[in-house]
């Protein structure tokens, strides 16, 4: 079932090129960020809901009330934390946040503000920072194989919408910050 996201954060992108985080293959894969009262929550329970339906049909509402419970669902109405600290990730205190994930030869379409498809990598890793704002296309699929049931979520494609703050560890350094490492041009140092 597919679904807009709008206005939301993003955070841990992977839309350049897959990576490889944790145990997994390398995919394609985001977190966007939701503020639990914006429209996006009943989006996004809709969607899920109408998966759920169509994949365990009359059992569906019970059963994705079990997955929610079980976290095997890519939506989480809670605060994203570090495993290591138990801290709030950057951006996710009070926050609810949606996991989406691609196969390594399903890139999602990235389009800039004005819609025009951007397709260089370098280019889609400088628009796509984590902490920007951005309307996603998403679309809710339900597993139910030998490794377990869950509701998942893909991208069709993202947008950027505008800038953000970035998170920690995204932010770049200025030439302010090595000023007082400035080599005068009569220096014997190489420059090379």
């Amino acid at each position: 079932m597919e679904a807009r996201i709008l206005e939301a954060r993003l955070a841990f992108p992977a839309l350049d090129k897959p990576q490889k985080f944790g145990e997994g293959e390398p995919a394609y894969q985001a977190k966007f960020i939701i503020a639990p009262k914006s429209a996006n929550v009943k989006l996004i329970e809709k969607a899920m809901l109408e998966t759920a339906e169509e994949k365990w049909e009359a059992d569906g509402s019970k059963i994705l009330k079990m997955l929610t419970e079980d976290k095997k669902v890519s939506f989480a109405k809670s605060t994203y934390r570090s495993k290591k600290t138990g801290e709030p990730y950057d951006g996710f205190e009070g926050m609810f946040y949606l996991s989406a994930r691609n196969g390594p030869e399903q890139q999602p379409t990235i389009l800039d503000a004005r819609n025009q498809l951007i397709e260089d990598p370098i280019l889609i890793k400088a628009l796509m920072y984590s902490g920007c704002y951005v309307h996603a296309k998403v679309n809710f699929w339900a597993q139910d194989n030998q490794w377990g049931r869950r509701v998942n979520c893909s991208m069709l494609g993202v947008r950027f919408a505008r800038d953000g703050d970035h998170f920690s560890g995204g932010a770049k350094a200025s030439a302010e910050d090595f000023a007082d490492l400035a080599v005068d041009d009569d220096d014997e140092a190489s420059l090379v």
